[in-house]
């Protein structure tokens, strides 16, 4: 079953001179229950744009965008802030954490948002963050744990109400190599637990553990590969050569 669909999708950006910017190009694509895509493409590709689409932050011109067979440009604003609350995990570059809450409490706010009893909610919480490996941090603030620390202390916080989707845009953006690679393990293991997961990446490496890619270009697909049963390395080769053909035929133009 396909998880999300995004059917002819247009983003048209209007300029007080009476210019405009297409950022989406009519952009179709899908992605099953269980996948784990990563989505590039260059500055200015509209990579972005479509994440905010596909998040409810945004809405589009033209097209439709469906996630769980749910039609999400039809939702009323409370139903659309109780989806996007349920059924959607997010997992930002910065990390979005509250400085004022320790990890614990960070992890549990969709939670509270939802109204869930204590109990309940402690429940939820012990054996995803052993899972995750972050048991013995949910005491500490966010400013005395490390980036990779942080970056996992917000995929646990984007787990914990069991989305139908998670949503990454520039996960290992501000981590060094090591940690970089840390989260994105950690996301590929739960990957294999069956989370669908979409990321938005720049890092050849981070997008090497992903099991398709789609590149943008220009506000439309332009073309997609698969792992199938390449290793992290050689999909990472896949990935760079992609890219460099890509370029190449644009400087051709």
């Amino acid at each position: 079953m396909a998880m999300l669909e995004v059917k002819n999708l247009t983003k048209i950006y209007s300029k007080g001179t009476g210019s405009q910017t297409v950022a989406l190009n009519g952009i179709n694509f899908s992605l099953e229950e269980g996948e784990f895509v990563a989505i590039m493409g260059e500055s200015g590709s509209g990579k972005t744009t479509l994440l905010n689409m596909v998040s409810t932050l945004d809405n589009p011109t033209e097209g439709e965008v469906y996630i769980g067979r749910k039609n999400i440009g039809q939702f009323k604003n409370n139903e659309l802030a109780s989806f996007r609350r349920n059924e959607l995990g997010f997992v930002f570059q910065d990390f979005n954490l509250l400085d004022t809450f320790n990890t614990k409490d960070n992890i549990l706010l969709p939670l509270v948002l939802s109204g869930y009893s204590y109990d309940k909610m402690e429940k939820k919480l012990m054996p995803l963050s052993e899972a995750l490996g972050i048991e013995t941090l949910l005491n500490k603030f966010p400013y005395e744990i490390s980036g990779g620390q942080k970056q996992r202390v917000a995929i646990a916080r984007a787990m914990i109400t069991n989305p139908k989707l998670i949503l990454a845009d520039e996960p290992t953006g501000a981590l060094d190599s090591g940690s970089a690679d840390m989260i994105m393990k950690t996301f590929e293991k739960i990957n294999n637990s069956g989370q669908t997961i979409m990321v938005v990446t720049h890092s050849v490496r981070a997008a090497s553990f992903a099991n398709r890619v789609l590149f943008i270009k220009d506000g439309k697909v332009y073309n997609e590969i698969y792992k199938g049963e390449k290793s992290n390395n050689e999909f990472m080769e896949t990935i760079g050569k992609t890219q460099f053909m890509m370029r190449g035929a644009e400087d051709e133009k």
